[in-house]
């Protein structure tokens, strides 16, 4: 991923000030031209006239540029929500690295900026401080989870990708594939912890993904936060706690899995 600088790409717009990402730059980083992009937003503006729910300037606002001819021409200004919908309609690694991409940038800003506030105003009472410390370790916070999100999506990726190597009896790129998952399983962000899918834990006892999520709620493992949590897609992720209960209730999950 290029290094992108945030005081460039981040702007404000409207009275609110809200921040935003010119459609330009969202487009360079998603590999599309910006009249093709244009074209999608707006198609995306005409799907949102049919559900009042839907504010459509609330994702993208219209504006303008002058280009190197000297010419005005229309271009979006994507908010956070904006960035969303449109990494929503991308797919693959293409969707996972703008998502990437565009939280950061707008995260990395906010730090940023809160951080030099904190650092010119020593007017700040105690407990204005406090709050912004504590809403700058929420944003690493996010970003930590984030990018392990991010490797827990490339290790699907590869092990999907092993599986129609296994199709193709390619067994030396399956192995090749699944070493990469292996690699990406261990490569953990500092301050993140091991989780693991239904999938995952599944193959370790030995059992299917539907037996796992079934014993999830048996044992209980899904009602507590400090073994599972719900991930944005609404799939269960499971930490090395839960792991270890599912283990310790393997030959009874194992019978159950067998209708024994």
């Amino acid at each position: 991923m290029e290094n992108l600088d945030t005081d460039k790409i981040i702007k404000y717009a409207g009275e609110s000030k809200q921040q935003v990402i010119d459609s330009r730059d969202v487009a360079r980083m998603i590999g599309k031209t910006h009249r093709h992009l244009m074209r999608d937003i707006r198609g995306y503006i005409n799907d949102m006239k049919d559900s009042p729910k839907l504010d459509s300037p609330k994702f993208f606002i219209e504006s303008s540029y002058i280009s190197s001819q000297n010419k005005e021409l229309p271009c979006y200004l994507l908010t956070k929500q904006g960035c969303e919908f449109v990494a929503n309609k991308l797919t693959g690694r293409k969707g996972t690295i703008f998502t990437a991409t565009y939280v950061s940038l707008f995260n990395e800003y906010e730090a940023e900026h809160n951080g030099k506030a904190v650092a010119i105003d020593s007017s700040l009472e105690h407990e204005k401080l406090a709050y912004k410390r504590e809403w700058l370790i929420e944003m690493r916070k996010q970003n930590v989870n984030k990018a392990h999100e991010l490797r827990n999506q490339d290790v699907k990726l590869y092990l999907e990708l092993g599986k129609v190597a296994d199709d193709y009896q390619r067994p030396r790129m399956a192995t090749d594939f699944r070493n990469e998952a292996i690699c990406a399983m261990q490569a953990l962000p500092v301050g993140a912890r091991r989780e693991y899918s239904a999938t995952e834990i599944g193959n370790i006892i030995g059992v299917s993904p539907i037996a796992i999520g079934k014993w999830a709620n048996k044992l209980g493992v899904k009602r507590d936060a400090d073994m599972s949590y719900r991930d944005h897609d609404g799939a269960w992720r499971y930490f090395p706690e839960a792991l270890k209960v599912f283990q310790d209730n393997a030959l009874e999950i194992q019978d159950d899995d067998l209708g024994l």
